[in-house]
């Protein structure tokens, strides 16, 4: 009889606890911002859409296991990204009109998320990155992180999305580091997009990764000559992909300019390469940004499908006989990769 009541309490127990377990998600959000039109919310073939009303709204649906999504205004509206799991989801975002590239951009930006699993994990490991990121020791702390991570939560979609910026975007990790990380994951729970970016990333670190010759490319200058990659030999050189329309890159020209003032006496060189498809706005933004140094323009995207760079700003250092010292380095590390060479 006491077995068969222990039995009874521990099946009580399990059917209590998967009752708690949410079937659906519930997102509320409101917008700081003067906006009044729809509100759309996007994940896997999924798209719905609400009218915003006193800066607030809501979206009720449900999913097989958590998925990244984006909520977007109308129109030309910027992908603002979260993670979508049953549970019950509050968010704050904050909503400005901007002027880009000639285009109004309804911009969209999340400032909180509450109850959601997705969010706490993710802010945990942006937290940790942003806390370690400029320590001297932050690769070796990353990876043992990421062991931990991934190990934990091998079936979120997050680990997948985490190890295909680190291949492809941030390759900050060795090829092998980041090969024994996805044998940890479940792929089967991964986003195909991300599995996608990390099998070109591992590809590109293995041909034009640290310590392997940089891809040799000739592209015309702002004069229109030819200019080969292989005259800069003799000297380190920073590769910078950029592009007239990328706010980012454009914002990280002052920090340039400062390196080359300060390193250009020490056998140091930048090399910019736009992907512009327009030479007038091109020319016009090296004008304005007032940069100095060799311009080339890869307007079919060759050397940039070549290298397999999906995001810009992007870098490659390289030493006097053209091996790569580093890829995708901020200031400080391209100061600190030189100050050991």
């Amino acid at each position: 009889m006491k077995n068969i009541l222990t039995i009874l309490i521990i099946l009580t127990f399990v059917s209590c606890k998967e009752n708690t377990k949410e079937k659906s998600f519930h997102l509320s959000g409101t917008i700081n911002g003067e906006y009044t039109g729809y509100i759309f919310l996007n994940y896997g073939t999924i798209k719905d859409s609400v009218k915003v009303s006193n800066n607030s709204f809501e979206f009720n649906g449900s999913v097989k296991r958590p998925i990244q999504g984006w909520l977007n205004l109308k129109s030309n509206g910027n992908a603002a990204w979260l993670y979508i799991e049953n549970s019950h989801i509050s968010i704050k975002t904050d909503y400005e009109r901007k002027n880009q590239n000639g285009k109004t951009i309804n911009f969209l930006n999340i400032t909180d998320i509450k109850g959601s699993y997705s969010a706490k994990i993710q802010n945990e490991y942006k937290d940790f990155y942003q806390a370690n990121k400029n320590k001297e020791n932050f690769k070796d702390t990353l990876y043992n992180k990421l062991n931990v991570f991934i190990e934990e939560n091998k079936n979120h979609p997050i680990s997948g999305t985490i190890l295909g910026e680190l291949a492809l975007i941030e390759p900050i990790l060795t090829r092998n580091e980041l090969i024994e990380l996805y044998s940890k994951i479940d792929t089967t729970q991964q986003s195909q997009d991300d599995l996608k970016m990390f099998k070109m990333g591992i590809e590109n670190l293995n041909e034009y990764g640290v310590n392997k010759p940089f891809l040799e490319f000739t592209l015309p200058n702002t004069e229109g000559k030819n200019v080969d990659i292989k005259s800069f030999l003799g000297k380190k050189i920073l590769v910078d992909f950029w592009a007239s329309w990328c706010i980012p890159c454009r914002k990280k020209h002052p920090e340039l300019i400062k390196l080359k003032n300060k390193l250009g006496k020490e056998n140091f060189d930048i090399v910019s390469v736009s992907i512009d498809d327009n030479k007038e706005n091109w020319l016009q933004a090296i004008e304005k940004d007032s940069l100095k140094w060799t311009n080339l323009i890869d307007i079919d995207k060759q050397v940039n499908n070549k290298l397999g760079i999906q995001a810009i700003p992007y870098n490659y250092l390289i030493d006097e006989n053209g091996i790569v010292l580093g890829v995708n380095l901020s200031i400080d590390e391209i100061e600190k990769t030189i100050g050991e060479k």
